[in-house]
């Protein structure tokens, strides 16, 4: 009967028809991947952007192969193709160290510079008797100034010391004057308290204090012991 056979025959026909869809979407497929492929291959060489390797599944991209500093640049020229849908890439993809450019070419920009070391804080000098004794006692105490047993010859840090005394009087009022008093220890000659007084009377000179400023004296034997016995101290003087 006629309609036996058409019922028969119809699977046979949607089979066929199956086969010719699948084939036409296959070929769609390919035709899309090569034309992307081929787009793909020229955004890269657009960018100068070489050693890896590019492949389309449909419309998804997968990268591979790229050097490390030129990942970041391969993936943006491949994303910024019109009908890519999605981007992948595989293996080490640390970020460039530079800027990302686009055109082949190295970044001009030049680099940010180094950032300012910072300024060291400084106090503002004082400007009357009470404000130079107060520094000057603060400093004596962070370094006093100190000398080698028995001697006038300044310990290191006692000459770091007065130095750091030097610069605070250097632009001392006029009217302020500054006595330097030695010290010795107990039993030592007093004469040697005059002397290392004197030493650093004549290093404060050298350096900026003005002579009419300071003077020199001597003080008794001191009952400290070690370098309480082995230092100057400074007295602020109004003229």
């Amino acid at each position: 009967m006629p309609g036996t056979r058409w019922s028969r025959l119809l699977p046979t026909a949607l089979l066929v028809t199956a086969a010719l869809t699948a084939v036409s979407v296959w070929s769609t497929s390919g035709d899309i991947e090569a034309d992307l492929m081929a787009r793909a291959k020229n955004a890269l060489a657009d960018v100068g952007v070489s050693g890896g390797q590019v492949s389309f599944s449909g419309r998804d991209a997968s990268l591979s192969g790229f050097p490390p500093d030129k990942a970041a640049q391969a993936m943006d020229a491949i994303q910024r193709i019109d009908g890519v849908r999605t981007v992948e890439i595989s293996g080490d993809t640390a970020p460039p160290a530079g800027p990302v450019t686009t055109s082949g070419e190295p970044s001009t920009e030049p680099p940010a510079p180094p950032s300012p070391p910072p300024s060291p804080t400084t106090s503002a000098k004082p400007t009357d008797k009470a404000g130079f004794q107060a520094e000057i006692a603060r400093l004596l105490e962070a370094s006093p100034i100190t000398f080698e047993p028995d001697t006038t010859e300044l310990t290191e840090d006692g000459e770091r010391g007065a130095l750091e005394i030097a610069k605070l009087l250097t632009d001392a009022p006029r009217e302020l004057k500054f006595r330097i008093t030695g010290q010795v220890a107990s039993g030592s000659d007093k004469k040697l308290s005059l002397n290392r007084a004197k030493t650093v009377e004549r290093l404060l000179e050298r350096n900026g204090v003005k002579r009419d400023q300071v003077y020199s004296t001597e003080r008794r034997n001191s009952d400290g012991a070690g370098g309480e016995g082995r230092r100057v101290d400074i007295t602020v003087e109004q003229r």
